[in-house]
């Protein structure tokens, strides 16, 4: 053991720079993917299974999406709407292209739920021809089809 040995103390500087940032990409990567998650079709809705569906090859992703559930109610970017402000949104989504003859050439999407009474979708899809909005251009969600090692 040798005498007059001092003991040295080290003292670690603990950098934070490195967790900090790991902490923010984590946290801007969840703020991301909640925002990617939170679709027009998040509502509970059963689509209906249709044989004769074409799929759409390509979708316009401004186009409005309108969800009818069960009951009647519409939903619009994930708030329940009114009659009233369903009719307004489509005013608006109407009046962003029109042709020479004032028809809307933008597309509505409608997910109904498959057991929803019709006299909801005519309801809907009246709102859509009216005078001031004339949107022709209506499609209508339906389930994926799976492919099978057939086709």
């Amino acid at each position: 053991m040798i005498r007059g040995a001092s003991r040295r103390i080290m003292l670690t500087k603990l950098n934070m720079t490195p967790m900090i940032d790991c902490v923010f990409l984590l946290n801007l990567f969840f703020m991301t993917v909640t925002e990617l998650t939170r679709q027009d079709d998040i509502e509970a809705i059963l689509l209906p299974d249709i044989k004769q569906a074409i799929p759409d090859e390509n979708p316009d992703p401004e186009r409005l999406v309108i969800n009818v559930l069960k009951d009647g109610t519409m939903i619009i970017g994930g708030n329940e709407c009114s009659d009233q402000q369903v009719e307004d949104a489509l005013l608006v989504e109407s009046r962003l292209t029109r042709n020479a003859e004032g028809i809307s050439d933008r597309t509505v999407l409608v997910k109904a739920d498959e057991r929803t009474p019709f006299k909801h979708i005519r309801r809907l899809m009246t709102m859509c021809v009216k005078r001031n909005i004339r949107i022709w251009r209506i499609s209508f969600g339906v389930k994926p089809q799976e492919m099978t090692a057939g086709e």
